[in-house]
């Protein structure tokens, strides 16, 4: 949503960057500096999966991902995912 106020702003200024740079200085910069900070950027949910997995002393797993939810190969457990099955499957 922010690229497409940014880019009507561009294409709005007759192709002139002035007015998308006086909404970022203005308005998006503050905004980011003030509530985005490397304490609120989140982990990628996969390496969090594996981070714990490992912290349990699970070294050697596998996560295949299907779109046909019968998943015939999958001796672990399962995650649903929106349109996606994926199989945990793992050894310690």
């Amino acid at each position: 949503m922010v690229e497409s106020v940014i880019g009507a702003i561009y294409i709005s200024d007759n192709f002139s960057p002035v007015g998308a740079e006086s909404l970022f200085d203005n308005v998006l910069k503050p905004f980011y500096d003030k509530h985005i900070t490397l304490h609120t950027l989140a982990h990628h949910p996969t390496k969090i999966l594996f981070e714990l997995l490992q912290a349990q002393g699970c070294q050697q797993f596998e996560i295949v991902k299907d779109k046909d939810e019968s998943i015939s190969r999958c001796h672990g457990a399962y995650i649903s995912l929106g349109l996606y099955m994926f199989c945990l499957t793992f050894e310690t």
